[in-house]
């Protein structure tokens, strides 16, 4: 019994804006302003609190604050695709922003069930978050409304869209991506560029494809439908499709592929044929998988700017919490190039290319 006296004897008393403000030497209700980051607080009172603060050790009471502001500080994110290769990259942009201004996310995966996803929502509710953000992990698709009703709590969708309520909704413009990668090999002075492309029951294949058809006309080249192929994302799709094309009887002379394990099958189809990569035929990915810098040879690529999606969902949904309110819609956010040795040297360069670094040129 004395044992357990004695460690409850020890245990430090929680610090108070009581102890701050007789540290400071101001009142309480000027160590409330300062922290609350309200006006009208001489500077020279903000840096004798901050410091008292810092010397103590002082942690608000998030509990209190909550009750007072009507607010949690929390945010629910919800994923179909806890594993996807693009969700983590897009959470840990959502979490830097959030974080940033003092959010804690709650973090759940739906499996693309409604039925989860609707337990989840209900649970989040329970716990009186701030907002929700719905993420796509697997592809940009439209859906429909979260599973449960969230009255007045805002709501951001990123990686996928919506029309059955008035949201902010970000998505990767795929379109201008396809036109950035076909532009890089029309710089390079190709004009039979062979499209191979993703499976038809995805958005982005046919937004990849019209990207695609827009550089070329642009560029006063002749769209040519005998230089698309299309099939599966994987590596063995590109292969067999890079194989195809080139046994064409006016093959290619450049390959733009719609997705990096489908560019990794096309430069291993064309090592097969005795062509060289970037001599022969230039080769461009999309998605900048992280594999992409270590291929032989290294994967020139267009990058999903996933990170930088999640950044802005993470911004909205903080704004729609404390305003002001973003606006509701299709936000389309700029991929990118990342040029590598797959193309070799670039002959002209767009503001929207960067270098492996991240850097515009």
């Amino acid at each position: 019994m004395s044992n357990k006296n004695n460690t409850l004897q020890k245990r430090p008393q929680r610090i108070t804006i009581r102890d701050v403000a007789k540290l400071a030497g101001v009142s309480p209700a000027t160590v409330s302003k300062v922290l609350n980051d309200a006006p009208h607080v001489s500077q020279e009172s903000r840096q004798r609190v901050m410091s008292a603060v810092a010397k103590l050790d002082f942690r608000p009471n998030s509990i209190a604050r909550s009750l007072k502001s009507r607010r949690t500080l929390t945010i629910g994110l919800i994923t179909d695709d806890l594993e996807g290769v693009f969700t983590t990259s897009m959470m840990r942009g959502v979490e830097d922003v959030t974080s940033s201004r003092g959010f804690s996310v709650f973090l759940c995966n739906s499996y693309g069930n409604a039925d989860k996803e609707r337990a989840h929502l209900q649970l989040l509710l329970d716990k009186q978050v701030d907002g929700v953000i719905l993420l796509s992990g697997y592809k940009v698709r439209e859906r429909g409304a979260p599973a449960l009703d969230l009255g007045s709590i805002p709501v951001v969708y990123l990686y996928q869209y919506t029309r059955d309520i008035n949201v902010p909704c970000i998505v990767p413009d795929d379109f201008g991506g396809a036109e950035i990668g076909t532009n890089h090999l029309i710089s390079l002075g190709r004009k039979r560029i062979g499209l191979i492309n993703g499976p038809y029951h995805y958005e982005a294949t046919h937004h990849r494809l019209e990207g695609y058809k827009s550089a070329i006309e642009n560029a006063g080249i002749s769209y040519d439908p005998s230089l698309v192929r299309s099939g599966k994302w994987y590596e063995d799709a590109g292969y067999m499709m890079a194989k195809d094309l080139m046994s064409m009887d006016n093959p290619p002379d450049a390959l733009f592929c719609c997705s990096d394990s489908l560019a990794a099958g096309a430069i291993r189809a064309l090592c097969e044929l005795d062509i060289r990569v970037p001599d022969d035929i230039p080769v461009v990915g999309f998605d900048n998988r992280p594999f992409a810098a270590h291929h032989v040879p290294p994967l020139t690529t267009v990058a999903l700017p996933l990170y930088e999606m999640g950044r802005m969902a993470g911004e909205m949904i903080v704004s729609a919490i404390l305003g002001p309110t973003p606006e509701p819609g299709i936000h389309k956010v700029p991929c990118y190039l990342v040029r590598r040795e797959s193309c070799g040297v670039l002959k002209a360069s767009y503001n929207s290319v960067r270098d492996e670094t991240g850097s515009y040129s």
